[in-house]
């Protein structure tokens, strides 16, 4: 068959057009979406913790609300709170801080028709997955449950120029509230009487009040400070010691049966500390001005438990009788000794810590030899020496210097020599002699 030319192009063109057609209402298939008008308004989310508790007639606590904006800039909001008005009571409706830049009403409360309003903006909107609008402090005024919710009628709008409404969601918060306990039991101590002061006793006298209705005591001492007894009654007694108690802070803790109820707990601290300070040396220096003639002595130590007191110095005269006991003083690091009053000397230092326990240390200190002092005490008698000394040196100079001993000791020459000739002489005129007389005689 034979198809002319025209035929072939609009048969072309007609496949083109179908090809087209399909390919549309193929895209437009894909693309079709049935979409929910509430969907389509953003959603945020608000809570309030803690969503459950037990708290005790007459005790406050504080419930903080946080927002989530699911990815949404919040701009305002506007929430209405309600609460149970018998049992709960707003102490303060807001504190801490807050996403809230603005507060267009101040937060307001009402006790008696227990709602509460908080109303503000935030400037430059803030997106957030935990941002805290406000922490109302409760009270609770009565055994029973308490509740708290945000109304329906509170409202949160978008930071978008237009301050487009969100749909928002909030929990509910509720909370029992239990009857208080009879009061704690007074507990006083002869041993250890003020509880914020150490003592070096670790025996523990404890005793308390008794009172009429009471059935029993349960009672514990350990080192955590807010053990509950069990519910056991351990003594009737209004009375107890414990002996050998450890270094350390313990704490007595006691609750009453009354009529069947147990009282609150009443804990009793006391701080034990039985060992002293550390060892330790005191060390001396010397003071080499030469206005000055003393000794310091610096000394150091430390108490790992109850801290370091106080120091004492005791200074003993070693010159002195050994039987004398020394004054104690209270002194500081360092101690000054001056060696006009005493030249040989023993000092004890005593160190105290908080709970009076005691180290001793000492070290002995001797005046040592200033030689600036020294000359400085004695310059006249040094000046003469040096006088006499200058005298003796110009004597020697001069003897040695012109060649005085050389003549002296020719001098002394001449003078052994002439006692020779003079002995010589009165042998010769004795021999003489003896010779006349023989003469004569004959």
């Amino acid at each position: 068959m034979r198809i002319s030319i025209n035929t072939a192009q609009k048969w072309f063109a007609l496949a083109i057009a179908l090809v087209a057609s399909l390919a549309v209402s193929s895209v437009h298939a894909q693309t079709s979406v049935n979409l929910n008008g509430p969907d389509l308004i953003p959603k945020v989310e608000i809570s309030i913790a803690p969503p459950s508790g037990t708290f005790t007639q007459g005790s406050t606590f504080e419930v903080p609300i946080y927002i989530n904006t699911k990815g949404n800039a919040v701009g305002a909001l506007e929430l209405h709170i309600t609460f149970n008005p018998d049992t709960l009571a707003v102490v303060k409706p807001s504190g801490g801080s807050s996403i809230i830049g603005l507060w267009i009403e101040a937060p307001s409360y009402d006790n008696a028709r227990g709602t509460i309003a908080l109303i503000g903006g935030i400037p430059s909107g803030i997106v957030t997955e935990s941002g805290l609008i406000a922490t109302i402090t409760f009270q609770a005024k009565a055994a029973g449950k308490a509740s708290i919710e945000i109304q329906n009628n509170s409202r949160v709008l978008l930071s978008d120029g237009v301050g487009s409404p969100a749909n928002h969601t909030a929990n509910r918060a509720s909370y029992t509230i239990v009857s208080k306990p009879p009061g704690g039991v007074n507990v006083f101590s002869e041993t250890h009487s003020l509880r914020d002061r150490w003592y070096n006793n670790p025996t523990i006298s404890l005793s308390w009040t008794g009172e009429p209705g009471v059935n029993g005591y349960s009672i514990e001492i350990d080192d955590k400070p807010n053990t509950v007894p069990d519910n056991t009654v351990d003594t009737i007694s209004t009375t107890q010691s414990y002996e050998d108690q450890p270094d350390g802070i313990r704490y007595f803790h006691i609750k009453a049966l009354r009529s069947g109820i147990w009282s609150s707990s009443t804990d009793f601290q006391v701080k034990i500390d039985n060992d002293p300070p550390a060892e330790f040396s005191p060390e001396v220096n010397y003071i080499t001005a030469a206005i000055i003639d003393r000794a310091l002595v610096s000394f150091f130590t430390t108490d790992a438990l109850s801290g370091l007191d106080h120091y004492e110095i005791g200074l003993i005269d070693k010159t002195k009788s050994t039987t004398e006991s020394p004054v104690f003083v209270r002194s500081e690091s360092p101690y000054q000794i001056p060696f006009d009053s005493i030249e040989n000397a023993r000092l004890i230092v005593r160190a105290f810590d908080k709970a009076g326990n005691v180290r001793d240390a000492s070290i002995d200190v001797s005046a040592p030899f200033f030689p600036i002092k020294f000359i400085k005490d004695n310059a006249v008698m040094i000046l003469v020496i040096l006088l006499i000394v200058a005298i003796l040196g110009s004597i020697l100079h001069s003897f040695f210097g012109h060649h005085v001993a050389r003549h002296l000791r020719t001098i002394w020459k001449l003078i052994t020599n002439t006692e020779k000739l003079e002995e010589i002489e009165r042998r010769d005129t004795n021999a003489q002699q003896n010779n006349d007389n023989q003469n004569n005689l004959q």
